[in-house]
């Protein structure tokens, strides 16, 4: 039988950053970040009110770049304490969902800030904003947000129109751009716009690009860019994985000028506009949950409604646009004022990687025990800490557990009991482990298929939050050591193979372990 001591450490291996990671949570949850340095001395009274002169109640007041908040109240009136010994000019801004966010001095007397309305009507012909840096360009996002830019382009919402594997589906491609495999456009012609409302949401509908991602090119084939997102005004939920990206989202773009919508309530350039909605799941509902062809090939957002996650009040910006506690200044050298860091979202949506995120929410634990000349090898993966069942996302990705049993003479020995992985596990089938997928079969029961072709109702065996997969495995009285492994694929090998994709696999926990009476 394991020992205690290793069965102790093969625990702590995967326990210490989950448990950090959880602390580290815990505490900016339950304590927030840390206390002001400055201990308010100063009251200021004032009012917020409307063009027509009309009380705004539930403002949102503060003193630019600090923490204290105060609302108005039905009067639109507020009396806000903070510290006179702030560096520099002292502006108190107020904002509210509706009204364009607007600052004033506090030494203003009488001390009354005025939002004005945003407009009512969406301006279809406006020409969107480039996020690359341009020197001539006078909105380019990259101009002022260089820190912002560079986590967004290493992104995948940067490479959803134009990414080499989404294209090789698309179009039937393999990595050298000879004509092999899945293929929408050939497969289903008449669907080639149905990824566009997701991976290319800036596409004109009457552009020919809209029925051919291939051509995309400017600012059109920047993906799920930044001035895409900070236009989005309201979520629409009610057909929620049936109306697909922009179709579902409400954006209010400007016919003159400029207007952002973002998380920070006190940014007054006189063209941003404070949205609670941006620290919502409900924002990526439109992208992240899809039925497609009959299919339910997107999930994540269903998936998060049942999750403890949602129960405990997080939502997906907690995990993926968590801070990073480096960026100080948004647009520094541009405008930008020192800010928390703890305040300031970053925009990398999986932080230190897809590795180690995987690595943070997964855990395995492996006992065994001696019984009438043989081992019962017990495994357990659990995904904890997490929002969504895992893998999630795109249906083809999937996690492979393979277990396997040696000798004395380090001779792989056969077992004589347990699951083994199906025929969509390529040259691993048939060996002892577990396969957690949503795996798509033809109507003959064939599979993998891809999403567009008719298919079985799908076998979805993909980890549940908090909810343990147990599997038992009987090994021969021979065996000496036990090694498992759980591997990450984002695509089924049979396709990896056809298309000539690097495997892009991620071996997340790798062990073997002594078996010793």
């Amino acid at each position: 039988m394991l020992s205690a001591d290793r069965v102790r450490s093969l625990r702590a291996w995967w326990l210490y950053p989950c448990a950090i990671l959880a602390i580290a949570s815990v505490y900016w949850l339950v304590k927030g970040p840390p206390p002001d340095e400055h201990q308010p001395d100063r009251v200021v009274s004032g009012r917020v009110v409307d063009e027509n002169g009309d009380a705004v109640a539930g403002a949102r007041v503060r003193v630019k770049g600090n923490r204290q908040l105060v609302l108005t109240d039905s009067d639109g009136g507020f009396d806000l304490a903070f510290s006179s010994d702030l560096h520099g000019e002292t502006t108190i801004t107020a904002a509210k969902p509706g009204f364009v966010i607007a600052g004033v001095s506090a030494d203003r007397a009488p001390l009354v800030i005025t939002l004005a309305a945003l407009p009512s009507e969406d301006f279809a012909d406006y020409q969107w904003v480039d996020p690359r840096p341009d020197a001539a360009a006078d909105h380019n996002c990259g101009n002022c947000h260089g820190e912002i830019f560079a986590e967004w382009r290493h992104d995948a919402h940067a490479r959803a129109t134009n990414g080499r594997k989404f294209l090789d589906l698309y179009a039937g491609t393999d990595a050298q751009g000879r004509k092999r495999g899945w293929s929408l456009l050939d497969e289903h012609p008449t669907g080639s716009s149905v990824c566009t409302a997701c991976h290319a949401p800036t596409v004109a509908l009457d552009d020919p690009v809209y029925h051919d991602l291939r051509q995309a090119s400017g600012v059109a084939a920047q993906g799920v860019h930044c001035d895409y997102c900070h236009k989005v005004q309201e979520a629409v939920t009610a057909n929620v994985g049936l109306t697909h990206g922009r179709f579902a989202q409400r954006l209010l773009r400007p016919a003159s000028g400029q207007l952002f919508f973002g998380p920070l309530d006190d940014v007054d350039r006189d063209e941003d506009s404070y949205s609670p909605l941006q620290k919502e799941s409900r924002f990526c509902a439109a992208c992240h949950e899809g039925v497609v062809f009959g299919v339910h090939v997107y999930s994540t957002y269903s998936e998060w409604l049942a999750s403890p996650a949602r129960e405990a009040g997080k939502q997906c910006q907690d995990c993926h646009m968590a801070p990073t506690g480096r960026m100080t200044n948004i647009a520094q050298g541009a405008g930008g004022i020192e800010r928390d860091p703890w305040t300031l979202g970053s925009h990398e949506f999986l932080p230190g990687g897809k590795e180690a995120m995987l690595k943070r929410c997964l855990n395995v634990e492996v006992t065994a025990a001696r019984s009438d000349e043989a081992w019962r090898i017990d495994v357990q993966v659990v995904a904890r800490n997490v929002g969504h069942r895992v893998p999630t996302g795109f249906i083809d990705r999937h996690l492979l557990l393979i277990v396997q049993a040696y000798d004395d003479a380090g001779h792989e020995v056969s077992f004589k009991s347990g699951p083994v992985l199906p025929s969509a596990a390529g040259e691993l089938a048939n060996k002892p482990g577990r396969l957690f997928a949503k795996l798509l079969t033809g109507l003959d029961g064939h599979g993998p298929i891809p999403f567009w072709r008719p298919a079985a109702e799908p076998d979805d065996t993909r980890l549940v939050p908090e909810r343990p997969e147990r599997s038992e495995f009987l090994a021969p009285g021979a065996a000496r050591r036990v090694r498992m492994r759980l591997i990450y694929r984002p695509f089924w090998e049979s396709v990896v193979k056809e298309k000539s994709w690097e495997a892009d696999e991620i071996v997340i926990f790798d062990r073997t372990t002594d078996l010793t009476d």
